[in-house]
């Protein structure tokens, strides 16, 4: 198994020790992969510290004490922490003894309140299984089907009762899904479930803000709904329009923060075009009321850089290598008026990185085995001055060469939110990007695709 990055810890470990009445024990497996692990109150806004702890043997204590008060906890034993973590709820009244795997999750072997949600989730998922393969199999016994569904409202009534009054409750109300009462064919099954995904969802109950179930749910029905007639992408941004209606009455700063983390995760799971739908649309313009320019600048940089889309222009003055080194000729170039390649290879370098100067000679050998028509490589150099960067440059005279002074304060630099060198992309003949890799090693294997395709 590939081993999981660890937490790098440089916060001091949290005084509830001290204060320890109650505590979550955590029992990791595999045990080599974990060393360390983060536990977070969380809000609808925000986390709040609440220890942390080395993870020996695959185990690790949080004691709790006096200012552990009842809500929603997050436990995060990876980076990015956004994705390595879990939740667990916390009633101010008992201990809670878990076990946490990669393959398995969380289970809990201590804890009423968290056994309960953990059960009503495994017991309606079982039904909902049963009830998905009836409709597969195409079969037609409605006293078989029927059965089904009188077991899934038994299980909602029961769990309910069960946890009423606890935290669990109101996940457990959330959940709770459509149940016919007569016969009903799959596709008109599923236009009731799809109608009635959020009816029972409470965007502004803070215990659900403070935990993943709105988020979970949130990716559930934007890849899951179908509408006919609609394109993968107009479908799944028509889905978050849907779920923006949800979401649109919650506290602004908690709405902002919602789908930020929304936008994250289109990113992550590579939807780049539903991302860009949902920063324009929502995002951006909500950012820029609540003058959050930090994220408005991210959003935008972000679509700007994204494939399909016309890379950033910018000017430059020529220059020639004589006599082993850089001379300007005098002349002006202009990436969009470029028309001498079938593609381009920006490279953002600088003469003081070591790896650009491994990196970089490798690319100007790797490009000679394609005519000099169907790559060119645009190098731009992240520079100080120009003294040393004449010099190394010269030594790829097949390529144009671009001086960027004031470097990380160069704008165009800026414009392509270039944060470390080398960095790589790949336009077309039209300067529109069709590549972002990540390494030298990516580039490589795109080109050699590209060109045996």
């Amino acid at each position: 198994m590939k081993i999981i990055k660890t937490v790098l810890i440089l916060l001091i470990f949290s005084p509830l020790s001290l204060l320890a009445q109650h505590k979550i024990s955590a029992t990791f497996s595999p045990a080599e992969d974990f060393k360390w692990a983060i536990l977070y109150k969380t809000t609808p806004t925000g986390n709040i510290f609440g220890g942390q702890g080395k993870i020996e043997e695959g185990k690790v204590v949080f004691n709790l004490g006096k200012k552990g008060t009842p809500g929603i906890y997050r436990v995060v034993y990876a980076v990015p922490q956004h994705e390595f973590n879990f939740d667990v709820i916390y009633d101010g009244k008992e201990d809670i003894v878990l076990t946490y795997s990669v393959e398995n999750g969380v289970k809990f072997q201590t804890s009423e309140i968290n056994k309960i949600r953990s059960s009503y989730q495994y017991d309606m998922n079982l039904i909902n299984t049963q009830i998905g393969e009836f409709y597969v199999q195409k079969k037609t016994d409605s006293s078989e089907l029927l059965g089904f569904f009188n077991s899934q409202k038994e299980i909602q009534d029961f769990y309910e009762k069960e946890s009423k009054g606890t935290l669990a409750y109101e996940f457990i109300v959330a959940d709770r899904t459509y149940i016919p009462s007569t016969m009903e064919k799959e596709k008109e099954y599923i236009n009731h479930l799809t109608n009635s995904f959020f009816t029972n969802v409470d965007f502004n109950n803070t215990v659900l803000q403070s935990s993943r179930f709105l988020m979970d749910r949130t990716i559930g029905y934007i890849f899951g709904a179908q509408k006919e007639g609609l394109s993968k992408i107009d479908t799944y941004n028509k889905n978050i329009d849907e779920v923006y209606e949800h979401s649109k009455n919650t506290e602004v700063n908690f709405r902002k923060l919602f789908l930020a983390d929304l936008w994250e995760k289109l990113v992550l799971y590579q939807y780049i075009d539903n991302a860009n739908y949902l920063a324009e649309k929502y995002l951006i313009p909500l950012a820029t009321q609540q003058k959050d320019q930090q994220l408005v600048d991210k959003l935008v940089v972000f679509k700007n850089l994204s494939i399909g889309n016309p890379a950033p222009d910018f000017e430059w003055d020529s220059w020639k290598e004589e006599n082993g080194t850089l001379k300007k000729t005098g002349g002006k170039q202009k990436l969009s008026t470029l028309d001498i390649a079938e593609n381009y290879i920006l490279v953002f370098w600088s003469s003081g990185c070591s790896h650009c100067l491994e990196q970089v000679p490798k690319l100007n050998a790797f490009v000679k085995n394609f005519r000099s028509s169907k790559y060119k490589v645009i190098a731009i150099g992240l520079e100080d001055d120009d003294f040393i960067w004449k010099k190394t440059a010269a030594a790829f005279p097949d390529f144009i060469h671009v001086l960027g002074l004031k470097k990380w304060d160069n704008e165009t630099i800026k414009s392509y939110n270039v944060t470390g060198t080398p960095t790589y992309f790949v336009l077309d003949k039209d300067k529109k990007f069709i590549a972002k890799p990540e390494s030298l090693e990516e580039l490589e294997k795109y080109l050699n695709n590209t060109q045996n395709k």
